[in-house]
C-alpha cells in the first residue's frame, strides 16, 4: 500500500484502483494493548490524482480479538470502516492553504510517497469501542459486585438514591414527623 507520487503520475487521467491485503497485527498489539490479535487487513479503494490534491477513498475489513471490558475474555469484533483522506505535497498545500476549509483534514507528505499502512492502523485504533463485551455479558444484565463495592448503571444509581432518601429522615425533624403521626391518628378517628 505504497505509492511513489513519481509512480502516480500516470494514473491522472482514471484513478488508481487497489486491493490489498496486509498484516498490522504486531503493530497494531504495540500501539493498544487491548487487542490480542487482528486477522489480516483487507483494504480496497481508489486513489485519485490532480494537480492539487491526492485523494484515496479505501475501505478496511478486519476482525479484532480485543478483551472484555468487564471479564478480560477474548472477544472477534469485526470492523468495517470507509474512509477518505487528502494528501498533499508541502508545496500543494502552500498554494492551495487559503482555498481548504476549516473542518477538512490535510495529511501533508514528508517524503515523495504515500503509505496508507499507518492510515489504516490509525483509523483502527480510533474506531475501537469503549465497552467491549462477551455474548453472555450481553444477555447477562446482572450487576457486577466485589466486596464494598458494586457497578450500576446511572439511572439505578438515581433509583437507589431516591429510594434512600425517602426512608432516611432527618434526626432533627424526626420529633415532629412522630408529631405530625400522631395527628393523622387522631384526624382518622
Amino acid at each position: 500500500m505504497k505509492w511513489s507520487l513519481l509512480e502516480l503520475k500516470k494514473y491522472r487521467d482514471e484513478p488508481l484502483v487497489f486491493s490489498e491485503t496486509a498484516d498490522v497485527s504486531v503493530s497494531l498489539t504495540q500501539r493498544d494493548p487491548g487487542i490480542i490479535t487482528a486477522e489480516p487487513v483487507r483494504v480496497t479503494g481508489t486513489l485519485t490524482v490532480n494537480q492539487t490534491e491526492y485523494i484515496v477513498n479505501f475501505n478496511i475489513e478486519t476482525v479484532l480479538t480485543l478483551a472484555s471490558t468487564r471479564s478480560l475474555e477474548p472477544v472477534p469484533y469485526p470492523m468495517s470502516l470507509d474512509v477518505m483522506e487528502i494528501y498533499m505535497t508541502p508545496e500543494q498545500f502552500a498554494s492551495q492553504k487559503e482555498l481548504i476549509a476549516s473542518d477538512e483534514i490535510v495529511m501533508v507528505l514528508e517524503k515523495d510517497l504515500i503509505d496508507l499502512t499507518e492510515a489504516v492502523e490509525d483509523h483502527l485504533l480510533l474506531a475501537l469501542p469503549l465497552q467491549v463485551l462477551t455474548e453472555e455479558e450481553k444477555l447477562n444484565d446482572a450487576t457486577v459486585k466485589g466486596q464494598s463495592w458494586e457497578l450500576m448503571s446511572e439511572d439505578a444509581y438515581y433509583q437507589k438514591q431516591e429510594q434512600q432518601e425517602e426512608t432516611n429522615i432527618d434526626p432533627r425533624l424526626a420529633k415532629l414527623s412522630a408529631l405530625l403521626d400522631n395527628n393523622k391518628d387522631s384526624d382518622d378517628k
